[in-house]
């Protein structure tokens, strides 16, 4: 006790004994509270210090209000609103593993109902811990009478309350630095509110937010019905008819859509040679889906991903928009924007039922608030999931595990449904444990390079299962399976390492070559229809929506779509990337240079200044695409356009947290798959090999009978 009063006697004792407390619960509650999924020395010196810039900063305002009286109250009101800040988040936390947003907190979001009815179920009796430096402070300024700052010349005031305050902001700059080299573009791709957290701490997690709604706020208001019109006009131009041979070739089914992470098209039919010169084939079951004559696949097909990600892939193929040049539109907009979405469309079209599965938190890319958007009826996240121990990688269950158990959901839902399954497995830095390992590593300079095949591998296996289970189900025949690669695997920095595996020289590789790259699988397998073909269409992920829709024989004139059904006879071969660049058939373009699609030779030199001016206006119209999307999301014009397939959209009024009561209740229960098997579940169809269940629930020895009760 005489240590502390001897502090306090000092000059500026109370700052530093208040900034160390409320350093110390903050960091306990990093610790017990949140799952950050801290890992190494750097993240963890990073954690331990992100509280102390902003405290620093926050505190030091009270510095500079002249009246002791006024410095002891402006001390205490920024102390009490960081802790009540920190509390709120550990409340919400403990209910939605997530943090609270402005969006929240404004209530804008369906899930502060939620918040406000339960918070005395979310307290805990060591909850008084965070609140002891409150305590604290009141006893000392207000019952002990202790005067909280000393007065001091004003020269010395001057200089050190300043000083204090740079203190602070060469502070967060570090910490701004450390965190950059850790995890580059932290804040321009914002992938998830847990990674802020953990590399700048709450206090700057709450401004950085608050200033992005602001901003996005301020464009939205700006914006009226009158924005609509060129946005209308060239998604009118931008039609394309459905090809009659194709159109209603898959209604009335199911839709089941699988995103590949990092999966590129090279993989398919691609073969590694080992160490001893043998030959593997990296993902043969995917490979025969591509080339069967139930599928309609196309080789020439690109991702259109920004800083987005997996994120804007869902984007693209759910809303037929673009990400945005900047961040992710899941973790700006996804809370806020009104959405014309495949979930809805289907729904209003179709009567289709929804669901998203995903075997990681909800809070990543902003996933529950967007899905909510979206109007997923019901979204299965971690939560739903065992995602203990060996079960897991770092974002999120391993894939045949994924799968498996995702079957006990799946059953559930009221056909036909939509429903969309994100794989994790095979993603950046591929790592897997070695007893999933069953395919040789590359034999290159590059670990990432290697492992980028074993995952590649174990990601196909799990698809296979997957199918397996779908045919012995009995969903197969009465589905149509999307798959897509989300984005590439292999950066443009490691390509030149990869090129001589794809029979390119390193020392001629560039920048067409890269572009080349983004090439990944999409293919739409409609079992029975067999007359299938592999497409060179060029197209991109911007066109899977309406292309689905035409194949369920659902008419797509009258929506905001920027993609075209690439079935169409009427489809524009021109793909436009979200970085700018633009691939024709002919034509690969940058900012001023033109290469040659087929060979990749460089030809802006064998052009005329009118022929190039010509080419250049091409490419300036294809990226026109890229400006209306940006235009429909920032400003959200989708709010003034309601066509009249959506006119009896509903927005969800229940938390995903307790949708398997709605599942149970719902009005269409008895077209569920687990219905139709007189409430037995079909999981002991499910073969797979996975080596973490009990050899009980993986049978090697995959079904094909109907289980007992299954009707014929």
């Amino acid at each position: 006790m005489s240590n502390i009063k001897e502090l306090l006697n000092r000059r500026y004792g109370y700052f530093i004994l208040f900034l160390f407390l409320f350093w110390l619960k903050t960091y306990m509650a990093y610790w017990i509270e949140f799952s950050l999924g801290v890992s190494g020395i750097f993240e963890h010196i990073i954690l331990f210090i992100n509280p102390v810039a902003t405290g620093v900063i926050l505190l030091s305002i009270a510095l500079f209000f002249s009246s002791p009286s006024l410095r002891k109250w402006a001390m205490f009101i920024m102390l009490l609103l960081m802790t009540l800040l920190l509390y709120s988040n550990i409340l919400y936390y403990r209910e939605f593993a997530d943090f609270l947003t402005f969006n929240i907190v404004s209530g804008t979001n369906n899930v502060t109902t939620g918040l406000f009815a339960s918070i005395f179920e979310m307290m805990r009796i060591w909850d008084f811990l965070y609140w002891v430096d409150i305590m604290l402070f009141v006893y000392l300024f207000f019952y002990k009478k202790e005067a909280p700052l000393a007065e001091d010349k004003k020269e010395h005031k001057r200089r050190t309350k300043a000083m204090v305050t740079l203190v602070g902001v060469l502070l967060l700059v570090g910490n701004l630095i450390l965190a950059e080299i850790d995890r580059p573009q932290l804040l321009t791709r914002t992938f998830d509110r847990n990674y802020i957290v953990k590399y700048l701490g709450l206090n700057f997690f709450t401004g950085y937010d608050v200033f992005q709604s602001s901003q996005n706020g301020q464009m939205r208001a700006s914006a009226d019905e009158s924005d609509l019109a060129k946005v209308f006009n060239f998604s009118a131009e931008n039609h394309a008819a459905p090809n009659p041979e194709y159109f209603g070739a898959a209604e009335g089914r199911n839709v089941i859509v699988i995103g590949l992470e990092s999966v590129q098209q090279f993989l398919i039919d691609y073969e590694l040679e080992d160490e001893y010169g043998e030959t593997h084939e990296v993902m043969p079951f995917l490979s025969s889906i591509f080339d069967n004559e139930d599928s309609y696949s196309f080789e020439n097909f690109f991702h259109q991903t920004g800083q987005g990600k997996s994120s804007d892939a869902e984007v693209l193929g759910e809303l037929s928009l673009y990400g945005l040049p900047q961040g992710s539109v899941f973790q700006s907009l996804g809370s806020t924007n009104t959405f014309h979405s495949a979930p809805n469309i289907l729904a209003q079209q179709g009567d289709y039922t929804s669901a998203a599965f995903h075997g990681n938190v909800g809070s990543f890319w902003n996933r529950t608030d967007t899905y909510r958007s979206f109007g997923y009826d019901f979204f299965f996240d971690a939560e739903f999931y065992d995602v203990s121990g060996d079960r897991s990688m770092e974002y999120g269950l391993k894939d045949k595990l994924f799968f498996h158990d995702s079957v006990e959901y799946l059953e559930q839902l009221p056909q036909p449904f939509y429903s969309k399954f994100l794989t994790v497995s095979h993603h950046f830095p591929y790592p897997l444990d070695e007893e999933n390992v069953e395919f040789p590593a590359a034999q290159t300079e590059d670990d990432t390079i290697n492992n980028y095949f074993v995952t590649a591998h174990y990601a196909d296996q799990a698809l296979e299962e997957f199918f397996n289970y779908l045919k012995s189900s009995g969903l197969y025949e009465d589905s149509i399976i999307v798959m897509y690669g989300d984005h590439y695997g292999i950066s443009d920095m490691r390509n030149p390492e990869l090129a001589p595996l794809v029979g390119e020289d390193p020392e001629e590789w560039n920048q067409y070559h890269d572009t080349q790259m983004q090439r990944v699988p999409f293919i739409m397998h409609v079992p029975g229809v067999e007359n299938g073909e592999v497409f060179d269409t060029y197209s991109g992920q911007v066109d899977m929506l309406p292309t689905l829709m035409h194949l369920l024989g659902m008419e797509t004139d009258g929506y905001l779509f920027m993609g075209q059904d690439i079935l169409s006879e009427e489809h524009d071969n021109t793909v436009p990337l979200r970085n700018g660049r633009v691939v024709t058939p002919e034509y690969t373009f940058f900012e001023q240079e033109i290469y040659d699609t087929e060979s990749g030779e460089a030809l802006q030199d064998q052009f005329t200044g009118e022929e190039l001016e010509e080419l250049y206006r091409y490419r300036d119209e294809a990226r026109e695409e890229l400006s209306h999307s940006n235009e429909i999301l920032m400003k959200d014009l989708l709010r003034f356009y309601n066509p009249e397939p959506l006119d009896g959209l509903k927005e969800i009024d229940y938390l995903y947290r307790d949708q398997l009561d709605i599942l149970e209740e719902h009005p269409r229960k008895e077209t569920s798959l687990i219905e139709q098997y007189y409430g037995e579940s079909s999981m002991e169809l499910y073969g797979t090999d996975a080596p973490e269940l009990e050899e009980s629930e993986r049978d090697p020895s995959y079904g094909g009978s109907n289980p007992p009760g299954r009707p014929e």
